[in-house]
């Protein structure tokens, strides 16, 4: 792999959310769920390190702390390619921060339109009989937990321990008045 890292941008959904779906997760999943905190990826592979860390500074900088809510449980294509939750997005701040970064997705991801979503069951961690298993028992899984994001993460992949976040940005705060 050489010396560069495989680097990401997420959010990360904070608890008491996060223990919710880390049942789930450990559950179908517990390859992944040890490997990466539960997350909404905006970035899915950095192009440009330097710049990600300029490009996320600006974003967090200007994007004040919202809320999404979980929704139903959704999988790519079929449940072997992966079982997630949709993200309702309904004011649009998860899209928004994607798009600011947008310039930074590895290609073969930029030519996918960008969904958020949370991962329950990775195609590249859990076998396709137990994705679909999952799959059985999560088809009608609509939670509707409140999520509320409040920094940008830019997360690193080592192949010993997993996912680490390099750097976070926490969102602007409101300006105090004097």
């Amino acid at each position: 792999m050489g010396d560069v890292l495989r680097r990401a941008i997420v959010l990360f959904v904070p608890p008491p959310v996060c223990e919710q779906l880390d049942e789930i997760r450990r559950r179908w999943d517990p390859v992944m769920c040890s490997r990466i905190g539960c997350h909404i990826t905006l970035i899915h592979d950095v192009t440009d390190h330097g710049r990600a860390s300029e490009l996320v500074a600006a974003a967090a900088a200007t994007t004040m702390p919202f809320s999404v809510r979980l929704g139903r449980a959704a999988h790519w294509g079929k449940s072997a390619w992966g079982v997630y939750l949709h993200v309702d997005d309904a004011a649009g701040e998860v899209a928004a921060v994607q798009a600011r970064l947008a310039e930074l997705e590895e290609q073969r991801w930029a030519r996918v339109a960008f969904r958020s979503h949370v991962t329950l069951v990775h195609s590249r961690t859990t076998p396709p009989t137990i994705a679909e298993q999952a799959w059985t028992a999560l088809a009608d899984f609509d939670p509707g937990w409140p999520v509320d994001v409040t920094a940008i993460d830019i997360v690193e992949m080592e192949e010993t321990t997993g996912w680490r976040t390099v750097e976070r940005f926490e969102l602007a705060t409101a300006a105090v008045a004097d």
